[in-house]
């Protein structure tokens, strides 16, 4: 097979060193210089000042955890006149036949970049990249609020308090201040819990104080408190990372805007949707439907002899996905809404789960739209042109 790049270097990334192999020459035995760099920023700036001193403009290098990111930003950030830089899926390499042992590595990845054979992963700006780690980040802490809030619930039924029965959030303003009151006295009269309720709720003080008349000993108060700390601990921590997010995303706000105009997408869903996918989509995704096959919210494509075996969806992203499925629930409860219409028109078809993912793979395709042409959404004109059924 002819090479398509006269130059081309593999670079077989670890968590200390690099492997690195230029590639030089159209002929069949062409020319091959290898070299090991350390990892450290100081090794990593004479990496880059090697590619410039072997005139070699295109890199190619596997996405080995997080430790492609600094290789990556160096060769970015100190090498001018980059022609192709690509950090390829090792899944793909690995479907790929040849020398798969450490000493060829780099070359083989050399040799399929110099022809043509790799397919590059989507890379966003470095600006998306950090606002991919906060989102990423936030989203555990939100987890992390949820085990603190299971354990806290299970302390409580542990030792008979049913305040779950009585309030519908237990850790809202008014079971906040109840489990406080608990978690410094032990036990609570129908006085302590008149006092710490706030706003309207379902119940009244005496109804709320039959299911938490029992008492806890000095040890389970330092449990609960222990909880509660922790619990506020990760509320402050959610809030932070909120702040920093909307704070780095500050010059996108009208890809936020765009995105929320959206039935179902609130702040936080855009902002995380924005680190996934960028402000900008289609200079990276030709099409809607190949953005949605990168995001795994299309049915593969699995067939032999005339039977179709699997239209499960793919892989895909996981952190896009799970953000727009929960926000395709949210946008089939809105009235008024071309997307509810669809999911109650195909929930008995497809069964809820899949018309969930239905869902969720037209509200990408409307914000590749969207984006793309820089507007808001409108929900009668969508249902005129009809792509929301696409």
């Amino acid at each position: 097979m002819q090479p398509l790049l006269y130059c081309s270097c593999g670079v077989d990334v670890h968590a200390e060193m690099i492997e690195t192999c230029i590639v030089r020459g159209l002929e069949d035995e062409p020319e091959i210089i290898r070299k090991r760099f350390g990892t450290n920023p100081e090794d990593l700036k004479g990496f880059a000042a090697y590619l410039m001193e072997n005139d070699c403009f295109s890199i190619a290098m596997e996405s080995t955890g997080v430790y492609w990111r600094p290789v990556y930003e160096a060769i970015e950030g100190n090498c001018a006149h980059i022609e192709n830089l690509v950090v390829t899926n090792a899944s793909h390499m690995r479907n790929v036949p040849g020398r798969k042992n450490d000493e060829d590595d780099a070359e083989w990845i050399a040799t399929l970049l110099q022809h043509g054979l790799l397919s590059p992963s989507f890379i966003p700006e470095r600006a998306f990249r950090n606002l991919r780690e906060a989102s990423r980040l936030y989203k555990k802490l939100v987890g992390e609020r949820s085990r603190y809030t299971n354990r806290i619930t299970k302390l409580l039924e542990a030792h008979g308090f049913k305040l779950s029965l009585v309030l519908s959030d237990i850790l809202g303003v008014s079971g906040h201040n109840i489990l406080n009151v608990l978690a410094n006295k032990g036990s609570l009269s129908v006085q302590d819990v008149a006092g710490c309720l706030r706003g309207r709720t379902r119940n009244t003080p005496e109804v709320i104080h039959a299911a938490v008349s029992g008492s806890l000993t000095p040890h389970e108060q330092s449990m609960l408190s222990l909880l509660l700390i922790k619990f506020d601990s990760a509320n402050r921590e959610i809030e932070a990372v909120k702040s920093l997010m909307l704070d780095m995303a500050s010059p996108y706000r009208w890809a936020l805007d765009t995105m929320c105009s959206i039935p179902g997408i609130g702040i936080i869903s855009a902002l995380m949707t924005l680190a996934e996918i960028s402000a900008t989509p289609h200079l990276y995704f030709s099409s809607a439907p190949k953005l949605c096959s990168w995001a795994g919210l299309t049915p593969r494509n699995d067939e032999s002899a005339g039977k179709i075996k699997s239209r499960r969806i793919m892989p895909g992203n996981p952190y896009i996905k799970s953000v727009l499925c929960q926000a395709a629930w949210a946008s089939v409860k809105v009235r008024d809404n071309p997307l509810r219409d669809w999911f109650w028109s195909h929930r008995g078809k497809l069964g809820q789960k899949k018309a969930i993912i239905g869902v969720a793979r037209k509200i990408l395709t409307i914000i590749y739209a969207l984006l793309r042409d820089n507007t808001v959404f409108n929900p009668h004109y969508f249902r005129s042109k009809r792509l929301v059924t696409r």
